[in-house]
C-alpha cells in the first residue's frame, strides 16, 4: 500500500548511471575527482562538470532555486566539503524524482544484506555484473532492475 518509503542512493553510482562521467580510456569513463577534501585528487573541473550537470537536471525539473544554488557552488573556486554534501544531497533528490516519476532504476545489494538503489545504466549493469561474476556471485542476485510501483498517494513525501 501507500506509505512512506526509504530508499538509499549513492551518488558516485548515479553519476555513473546518469553517464555524468569524463572521457577517458576506459569504456565507462572516469570518476569526476569533485570531493575537495581530497586535496590531491580534486580537480576544479570536475567540480564544474558535477555542478552544472546537476544544476541541468534540477532545472528540467523546475527546481530553478536548487539549480541556482548548484550553479552558484559550481562558480565558487575553492568549494569546502559542505559544499560537496549539498551537491550530494542534490544528486540523490535527483535519483529520487527519477523513481517517483517510475522510470527504470537498478536495486545494487538485496533485501537480505542491504541495497541501495540508482537510476538504470546498461554501462553501470554490465560494470557490475562483470564485478559480481569476478567475485563470485550470481550477477541477478545483486543487480537487479527495479520500478517504483504505482501506489496510491504520493510515491516520495518531501517534508520541510
Amino acid at each position: 500500500g501507500g506509505g512512506t518509503r526509504v530508499f538509499e542512493t549513492y551518488p558516485v553510482l548515479a553519476v555513473i548511471a546518469l553517464g555524468w562521467t569524463l572521457p577517458h580510456h576506459r569504456a565507462t569513463g572516469r570518476l569526476p575527482k569533485y570531493n575537495p577534501e581530497r586535496r590531491k585528487t580534486f580537480l576544479l573541473s570536475d567540480w564544474q562538470h558535477v555542478c552544472a550537470l546537476v544544476a541541468s537536471a534540477l532545472n528540467a525539473h523546475g527546481l530553478m532555486e536548487l539549480a541556482g544554488w548548484c550553479v552558484a557552488a559550481g562558480g565558487n573556486p575553492n568549494p569546502r566539503k559542505r559544499d560537496q554534501d549539498g551537491v550530494d544531497a542534490c544528486l540523490c533528490l535527483l535519483v529520487a524524482l527519477h523513481l517517483a516519476e517510475q522510470r527504470d532504476c537498478l536495486m545494487v545489494g538485496n533485501t537480505d544484506s542491504g541495497y541501495i538503489v540508482v537510476p538504470y545504466g546498461h554501462a553501470l549493469n554490465e560494470e557490475l555484473s562483470a564485478r559480481c561474476v569476478s567475485t563470485g556471485r550470481p550477477p541477478s542476485d545483486w543487480v537487479q532492475s527495479f520500478r517504483l510501483a504505482n501506489s496510491p498517494g504520493p510515491a516520495i513525501r518531501v517534508l520541510d
